[in-house]
């Protein structure tokens, strides 16, 4: 009876032993498999953080190359670009059709000057907001700005400003009254228009 006994304890042991291995080796297996999914998820984080700005803007902006020289800034960016900065910057938003025609001009303009890069910024938002960044751009290109119906300085765009050490070296002036000949920018866009708004743009990227 005690052999049998202890044949049962031991049995029992056994299958503890069983069990809790089983336990821990699905614990591991859980553990390990919830490690990879999260390094996975780092992963495409990252690879999303690290998507190139020329990939982001080719989102936004499809009618540029791939290789564009365009380059997201922040608004403390912007700030010292136009403070003491040099270069091309180009303010606009996606949704605007003019500003869509005219950024592979910009790209095709920067890559002829040999420009490694065209600063670029949303201004939709800090636009309709009127906030400080907004505010501190019309500061900055007030003397060359068009006035709302309200008299007021406004960041009309597509606007591109070249920069040398701070200083507004050249501004991309497109006809006149654009809008007010009922052209959509397809139209407007002739052959001709196109060479040259590149050739204004290439003259004033020169200068930065």
């Amino acid at each position: 009876m005690r052999g049998a006994k202890k044949t049962k304890t031991q049995t029992r042991n056994q299958w503890l032993i069983i069990v809790v291995i089983v336990l821990a080796t699905a614990s591991l297996t859980a553990w390990w498999c919830m490690r990879k999914a999260d390094q996975s998820a780092k992963k495409r984080e990252q690879s999303t953080a690290a998507l190139s700005d020329a990939a982001k803007f080719k989102q936004r902006y499809p009618q540029v190359a791939d290789d564009n020289r365009f380059a997201y800034v922040s608004p403390d960016e912007i700030k010292q670009i136009f403070e003491h900065g040099s270069g091309l910057v180009f303010l606009g938003f996606k949704e605007c059709p003019w500003c869509q025609k005219l950024a592979p001009m910009i790209d095709e303009a920067a890559k002829a000057e040999g420009l490694d890069k065209v600063y670029y910024m949303d201004i939709r938002q800090a636009r309709a907001n009127n906030d400080a960044t907004y505010q501190m751009l019309v500061d900055k290109l007030k003397g060359h700005l068009a006035k709302d119906g309200s008299g007021n300085p406004r960041i009309f765009v597509p606007d591109v400003t070249a920069l040398h050490d701070g200083k507004i070296v050249g501004r991309f002036l497109p006809e006149t009254s654009i809008d007010d000949k009922g052209l959509t920018p397809g139209e407007y866009w002739t052959t001709e228009r196109r060479a040259d708004a590149i050739k204004q743009l290439r003259a004033i990227i020169a200068k930065t």
